[in-house]
């Protein structure tokens, strides 16, 4: 019983040693970001990959993230989620990718293509994935 409590013991100071650490670096690792922002690290190079999230890769192992740039991330983001939730995408505001590609007139693969430049959302509805009318409107006329 005494070396349960002694282990939990080392564990929380080494956690919480780990954390003070992270909270006091200018530039993090992946794994340390995943940490910091309880996300897993793949989510963590979703968001650099995406150009969403700004990060050095200095070899094919080491990725460092300023904190500034987290921070940033953050204060340029809360808006549009909150925005976005008042523009939903559902059947009766939006088009199928068929629908758009007879509408307009292009194939599948340019229409995810345009889809992808713009980042315009999209949602899957069931087996239908649906765009906002008013954003392929937009960009076609």
């Amino acid at each position: 019983m005494k070396k349960i409590e002694t282990s939990d013991t080392e564990t929380k100071s080494k956690v919480s040693k780990y954390v003070v650490d992270i909270n006091s670096k200018d530039f993090l690792t992946v794994n340390e970001a995943s940490a910091l922002l309880k996300m897993s690290s793949k989510t963590i190079y979703r968001l650099i990959e995406q150009n969403e999230l700004n990060a050095f890769n200095f070899s094919v192992r080491k990725t460092l993230i300023r904190r500034k740039d987290i921070d940033s991330y953050f204060e340029n983001n809360l808006t549009p989620i909150i925005s976005a939730k008042k523009e939903e995408i559902n059947p009766d505001n939006s088009y199928t990718i068929s629908q758009a590609m007879v509408k307009f007139n292009i194939s599948n693969g340019a229409l995810y293509n345009i889809i992808k430049r713009h980042n315009i959302p999209k949602e899957k509805h069931g087996k239908y994935t649906l765009v906002r009318k008013e954003d392929l409107n937009r960009i076609f006329q």
